[in-house]
């Protein structure tokens, strides 16, 4: 049985890459980050997804598409590289008052075959993001 594009079966476990946007030091993570990575770390391992990569940007561009790292996901989704997009919560992807741009990624991603989860508690009961 086939679940998404990608022709994975059930006993396959889902590629997820954990997308990291935070404020970050100069030279060292800050706790917000290090939060979201591990906080993404132990959403995948709950989840039975396996993390192929973990990609960061510095927090504050509002357009995903002007950062490095999310044109990266992109790539991972189009290469056919990933099942799933761990993220800490909404505004990691665009703020608020962007929100078509957060919807805007979020549908390319599925029309590459990738779901999109929020690991925070709050949101990481949710399904992917639809």
């Amino acid at each position: 049985m086939t679940t998404d594009t990608h022709s994975r079966t059930d006993a396959t476990p889902v590629r997820a890459v954990l997308y990291v946007c935070a404020e970050r030091g100069l030279v060292t993570p800050t706790l917000g980050a290090e939060r979201a990575e591990q906080e993404g770390r132990a959403f995948a391992a709950a989840q039975g997804m396996t993390i192929v990569e973990t990609v960061t940007d510095p927090y504050g561009e509002p357009d995903p598409m002007c950062r490095k790292g999310w044109r990266r996901v992109r790539e991972l989704a189009r290469r056919g590289e990933t099942d799933m997009v761990i993220v800490r919560w909404p505004t990691a992807i665009a703020p608020d008052h962007v929100q078509d741009l957060r919807h805007r990624e979020v549908n390319q991603l599925r029309e590459q075959g990738v779901g999109v989860r929020y690991s925070w508690a709050p949101l990481s009961q949710q399904g992917p993001v639809r």
